[in-house]
């Protein structure tokens, strides 16, 4: 039995998609899901995403498209009428826009994850647009144009067209416009903008939004659920007009009311307040700043002026010994660069030696008398 039980398993695992639909997408596989419609329009981005719902519809509502692509318009709007179409109203919605329809019935598989997504994850797929969003307005790409409104409230961005009744739908490569900072260029581009006018009221334009806050998708004024009907309203749907309240009736005079004396409405002065005073500071005096003490005379003092002695009156200078009885005189130059003779005399005072006061830079060479 247990065998049994397990073979059974394994069968249900192996059949294409079960188990993928069990299992909730993670937020890196959301962001995947949506990167390629995250930055349409919010009334055409609301149609994609109940649209995708009814994966099996998108096939035969693009066939339709594609036959019918050459009317706009009133004449669009008339032709699906004509035809009674049994599309869902958010499939049918997405008529005049026959490239989107292409792309969504193209990409089959991918279409179908993405309504399973908004069927069980619709909270986590409207906050992955709002990171996409928020990765390529920080990237530098996603600013108010032409054709569309960029405006961030509340930590939310919301884009919407600038002229209601016209609807561009952006061209742009996902791996660009969320992870490569804008260069200069233009990476998203808008073609040609659908004139819906107020002739697709019955299908849901004009009157869809998102409320970014709870997470909420709002479908002709009605709180979107997951294949739930959505009451539908004829084609050239007026809302009907509030009632008209008068203005209340103004209160009748009382014929026993006295009027009251002329002085009475005279304003009284009330005395019991204080009385403020404004007191007005005095100016400050002006401070008197000394003026600053004279700097102190220096003194000149001219350099002695050195005379130079001619050479004729140079004289000789001879060392001098303290002692009568020593004779001492410097020897001639010998002929020799650096040496001197010099006669001391021979008592024992040979210690003391003469003070050099004349030229030469030789060594001195003592000489003893005999």
């Amino acid at each position: 039995m247990k065998r049994i039980f397990l073979l059974l398993v394994l069968v249900l695992l192996c059949i294409p998609g079960y188990g993928r639909a069990q299992a909730n997408y993670s937020p890196s596989e959301l962001d995947t899901l949506v990167s390629n419609i995250a930055l349409y329009p919010d009334p055409l981005l609301v149609h994609v995403l109940t649209a995708s719902t009814f994966g099996n519809q998108i096939p035969a509502a693009n066939a339709w498209a594609q036959g019918h692509k050459h009317l706009k318009g009133e004449s669009l709007a008339s032709a699906m009428e004509n035809d009674n179409l049994s599309y869902d109203p958010s499939v049918q919605a997405l008529l005049p826009f026959p490239t989107v329809l292409e792309m969504m019935a193209k990409y089959r598989a991918w279409c179908d994850q993405l309504g399973d997504a908004v069927t069980n994850q619709k909270d986590d797929v409207m906050e992955a647009i709002q990171r996409m969003r928020q990765s390529a307005y920080d990237h530098g790409h996603l600013r108010t144009n032409e054709q569309v409104e960029v405006a961030e409230t509340s930590g939310n961005i919301v884009i919407t067209p600038v002229k209601t009744e016209v609807v561009y739908v952006p061209v742009y490569n996902p791996r660009v416009v969320y992870y490569v900072y804008a260069d200069g260029y233009t990476r998203i581009s808008y073609g040609p903008g659908v004139w819906l006018g107020t002739w697709y009221g019955e299908w849901g334009w004009g009157s869809c939004w998102f409320d970014w806050g709870p997470r909420v998708i709002y479908v002709r004024n009605t709180r979107w659920y997951a294949h739930r009907p959505i009451p539908r309203h004829p084609r050239g749907y007026r809302p009907p007009p509030r009632p008209h309240r008068p203005p209340p009736a103004p209160p009748k005079a009382n014929p026993h009311h006295k009027p009251a004396p002329a002085h009475a409405l005279t304003p009284v002065r009330r005395t019991t307040e204080p009385r403020m005073e404004t007191r007005v500071a005095p100016a400050p005096s002006p401070r008197t700043i000394p003026a600053p003490a004279p700097a102190p005379s220096r003194r000149v003092v001219s350099e002695p002026q050195v005379r130079e002695v001619p050479r004729s009156e140079r004289r000789p200078v001879h060392p001098v010994y303290s002692s009568d009885d020593e004779e001492s005189t410097y020897g001639r130059d010998n002929g020799r660069q650096g040496t001197t003779t010099r006669t001391s005399p021979p008592s024992g005072n040979s210690d003391r030696r003469p003070v050099r006061q004349g030229g030469g830079s030789g060594k001195f060479t003592k000489v003893i008398r005999r």
